[in-house]
């Protein structure tokens, strides 16, 4: 074997570093030269070392998530893992986040992303500093790679705290306010009508932000006279909307400055536009929350029906970094939620109701990373959640309920990149799973999910994906009927008639198939999409087999009741999430988040939430598959390759079988199948000292 020879562990090609010192000479005179070899770190080609680029990024924070950057360079051979715990500042117990996702630019097309590790950190408390732990582990290196740094979420947008209230009741009175409006100005809007369009270009300030309250929600009404434009249009910052009813436009609200930030729509009303709210590029920490949002579009009226003409009326379309959109519920619009701009980071949507959508719920189209859409309810939607694409990710797609759906339920197209498809609950009147794509899908993880279709499909299949799938993870899934599979993976196309072939392929190794509905209240797909549904109850029956079924994932199921976590939405036996507008006096610091209510772990190690344990999971354990560090994602491969390291029960970040978490790697220290079992006694001796120092060595 000579230098740089490759070899294989688990399916996955290794760069093993031999020097070739047995060779005809006695093995002592090969001692000095040895000494030499051994006295030096032992070093892998400088490409397969793992370097990190500080400082560690934070994405801009929302109220309950935070988002990580590690820059790296190196580790070419794509073996190395980050994995994270958290805590809020002064506690004493840490907990465990989710592992950091190997971002993999080389498959990213359309936009130049960094090479790094990403991910997000769920359902924290707003307005609490946390400090975060990233370990970093490659087995080129030697020693773990440390950081530590410190990040604080968003505070719960709030009254001005010096504030100058000006009280009006007509048109007149209301422009004249805006026009003298400055930080700290909370202009009160009586109940009545007042006619025409309205815009204010001041900015408020974070302490002092411009409020624009309405007395009532139902009472305080702009109406925009049938406008081509929008009612109320917002050139600066820190302006909040609230308390008001928005109506008869083609758009109802538009932030209009570029680069504005920390502007609130809170507790609208907006009926009869064909927009909702709208905004510009590059603006930045939004809020909009709880608003009622009605669109002129009936379903079933869907996309096919007219080739996409109203694709474009949209609910709510944001563009830029760090927005939270959350408990709206919106109907009748082309696309209810949206962000669009290319590259958009760490942007939340949590909490919405879409009562129907003619073409998506919602659309997290061209974000880069930390994208994230948790506990929302999508019914009545042509294709529930475009990912067309994302660039690298990671984009998190997380305990959604989706019921009745015309097509795609993943609209996964465009080369997408990096997406987590994690516990969401899927019921279609036809095929459950289909992707009808020509493009390659990479780096992407479907676990934990309901897939519910009728008893009977024809001779349609149950999962059908014909565009690429490249390193793409299906597991820990339920499905019904016991169709047929497709899933065209890179290495070729899995096509079987039910679900025990499907596993035999290698693929979905802890699925199941469903007989029966899983739910309690025993919720059937309709007989047809073009019925139109209520928002359904998704809770689990006592008896579902889809129970304690689920794979834990680290910093997001681990408070799971029973066994294991269930898979689906809803964790049966915790809170029910509030889906839509939350009750007066309801937001991020009291809300209910299923078990993930974002509450401390105890000093002992125990979690501090009300309910009824903490399943075994404290904040030392570990154990367990995670899941989303990486996964296998092609069962035509080699067939060893998802085994995974029976040591820790986790896979790297490439879904190869790499190092075990404690940084250790298949080496050449010795045992090259060369006779080192001749070695006298000296020399093993001189290598055992020398390996000892070696060890003391520090990578940086």
């Amino acid at each position: 074997m000579t230098n740089d020879t490759p070899a294989t562990a688990g399916g996955a090609e290794v760069r093993m570093r031999v020097q070739p010192i047995f060779s005809r000479a006695p093995v002592l005179s090969a001692l000095p030269f040895l000494l030499a070899v051994w006295a030096e770190p032992a070093r892998a080609p400088a490409e397969d070392r793992l370097s990190v680029i500080d400082p560690v990024v934070v994405d801009r924070p929302t109220l309950i998530h935070l988002g990580i950057q590690l820059l790296i360079q190196g580790d070419d051979d794509r073996d190395s893992t980050v994995s994270v715990r958290y805590r809020a500042a002064g506690q004493g117990a840490w907990r465990e986040g989710p592992p950091l996702i190997r971002v993999r630019p080389e498959d990213v097309n359309g936009l130049s992303v960094p090479e790094q590790f990403a991910g997000s950190l769920f359902f924290l408390r707003p307005g609490t500093e946390y400090e975060i732990e990233l370990v970093a582990r490659d087995p080129d290196n030697g020693t773990d790679l440390v950081r530590t740094l410190a990040a604080r979420t968003r505070e719960v947008p709030g009254d001005p705290a010096q504030p100058d209230t000006v009280n009006v009741s007509n048109a007149a009175a209301l422009r004249s306010a805006l026009s003298a409006a400055r930080a700290g100005t909370v202009i009160v809007l009586a109940d009545g009508t007042y006619s025409g369009t309205f815009s204010i270009s001041q900015s408020g300030t974070v302490a002092n932000p411009i409020v624009i309250r309405g007395q009532s929600r139902d009472g305080a009404i702009l109406d925009g006279g049938a406008s081509s434009g929008n009612v109320l249009e917002v050139y600066g910052s820190f302006v909040h909307i609230e308390n008001l009813t928005l109506q008869n436009a083609n758009r109802a609200l538009r932030f209009q400055g570029s680069g504005a930030q920390g502007n609130v729509a809170r507790r609208l009303r907006i009926r009869q536009v064909r927009l909702g709210i709208g905004s510009r590029e590059d603006q930045k920490d939004f809020y909009i929350c709880d608003n009622d949002i009605q669109g002129l579009l009936q379903w079933p009226a869907v996309y096919t029906d007219d080739d996409g003409a109203h694709a474009n009326d949209d609910g709510i379309n944001l563009a830029g970094d760090g927005h939270v959109v959350c408990h709206n519920r919106l109907m009748g619009f082309g696309d209810a939620l949206k962000i669009e701009q290319d590259g958009s980071r760490a942007v939340d949507f949590y909490g919405n109701e879409v009562v129907s959508a003619y073409d998506n719920a919602l659309e997290m189209d061209t974000m880069t990373g930390n994208g994230r859409a948790v506990f929302n309810r999508f019914t009545n939607a042509f294709m529930p959640a475009s990912f067309q694409p994302v660039f690298g990710g990671p984009v998190y797609f997380l305990r959604n309920v989706v019921v009745n759906y015309t097509s795609e339920p993943l609209k996964f197209h465009n080369g997408t990149s990096g997406i987590r498809v994690w516990h969401n609950t899927f019921v279609s009147p036809s095929s459950p799973l289909v992707v009808w794509d020509d493009t390659v899908s990479s780096h992407f993880a479907i676990q934990n999910n309901i897939f519910l279709g009728p008893t009977s499909l024809g001779g349609a299949r149950t999962v059908d994906w014909t565009g690429t799938v490249k390193d793409g993870l299906f597991d820990s899934n339920a499905y019904r009927p016991d169709g047929g599979f497709r899933i065209r993976f890179e290495s070729g196309t899995v096509s079987v008639a039910n679900f025990a072939a499907l596993q035999n392929a290698g693929v979905e190794a802890h699925g199941l198939v469903l007989s029966v509905s899983p739910f309690e209240n025993g919720l059937e797909p309709p007989a047809s999409y073009t019925q139109t549904l209520a928002p359904q109850d998704v809770a689990l029956s006592s008896g579902a087999a889809v129970l304690d079924r689920g794979q834990r994932l680290s910093g997001v199921n681990d408070l799971y009741r029973g066994a294991g976590p269930d898979l689906g939405a809803l964790e049966r036996g915790c809170p029910p999430p509030i889906f839509g507008i939350r009750p007066e006096g309801t937001d991020e610091r009291n809300e209910p988040l299923g078990c993930e209510t974002g509450q401390p772990i105890d000093e002992d190690g125990s979690d501090g939430d009300a309910g009824t344990g903490d399943a075994g999971l404290d904040a030392s354990d570990g154990a367990g598959p995670d899941g989303d560090a990486g996964h296998p994602g092609d069962p035509l491969g080699d067939p060893g390759r998802d085994a995974g390291n029976p040591d820790d029960g986790t896979m790297p970040a490439d879904g190869s079988d790499g190092p075990p978490a404690d940084g250790q790697s298949e080496r050449v220290s010795g045992d090259c199948a060369c006779g080192a079992s001749s070695t006298p006694a000296l020399l093993a001796a001189g290598i055992a000292l020398l390996l000892g120092l070696r060890r003391r060595a520090t990578l940086e």
